[in-house]
């Protein structure tokens, strides 16, 4: 997977600041929707880079719970003597969360999902998929050091149907402008990993 360099730069920033250093925080919300861009690999198919989008919605449900939902969809091709490859990958996931604030600059949250991944491959002529369901735990810490600049760091674990379990860490950073904000974002699964850049809008 070719490396992005804007996460590295955006995570460079001095964890020593302080949001109250540079004025009012803007309140974290987990109102929002999101859509990025994305660029996954799988260890056992390094041939492929694939390239897609993912669509997410979070809403605050009250009492500090929220919901959440993902879709995800990527794919690449690949060439040989003989074939033309393409690879899919498909995924979707839905959960709920509890969220303890900190203070206005300082949340972490914790999840349980339900989620599903589609595999595919196919020549033109001959084709092979694979998938399953699991069950997931996530939790993510969240930390504006600036005004307007958010860290965020998580861990996540899925218990596949069917497969190996997977075990997960991300990073993270976004910049708000009011109800609009732009990010960027790093996860290494036991045998994957995904960067993305995206657009949110909060309400």
């Amino acid at each position: 997977m070719k490396k992005l360099f804007i996460l590295p730069a955006l995570l460079s920033v001095p964890l020593c600041f302080s949001a109250s250093t540079f004025g009012q925080t803007t309140p974290l919300s987990y109102d929002y929707v999101q859509l990025g861009a994305v660029q996954t690999d799988f260890a056992d198919i390094p041939e492929f880079d694939a390239k897609g989008f993912q669509l997410k919605a979070s809403k605050e449900l009250g009492y500090n719970f929220f919901a959440e939902a993902m879709y995800f969809d990527a794919s690449d091709e690949a060439s040989n003597a003989e074939f033309d490859f393409d690879f899919d990958v498909e995924k979707w996931e839905v959960s709920v969360g509890y969220i303890h604030r900190f203070s206005a600059a300082t949340a972490l949250d914790a999840q349980v999902g339900y989620g599903d991944i589609e595999l595919g491959l196919s020549n033109g002529q001959e084709s092979a998929s694979t998938g399953t369901n699991y069950y997931m735990l996530e939790t993510n810490i969240r930390h504006m050091v600036m005004k307007n600049w958010e860290l965020f760091a998580g861990l996540e674990w899925q218990f596949w149907d069917e497969g190996s379990d997977q075990k997960a860490y991300n990073l993270g950073t976004q910049y708000l402008w009011s109800n609009l904000a732009v990010g960027a974002q790093y996860t290494k699964y036991s045998d994957s990993e995904v960067f993305g850049i995206y657009a949110r809008y909060q309400f």
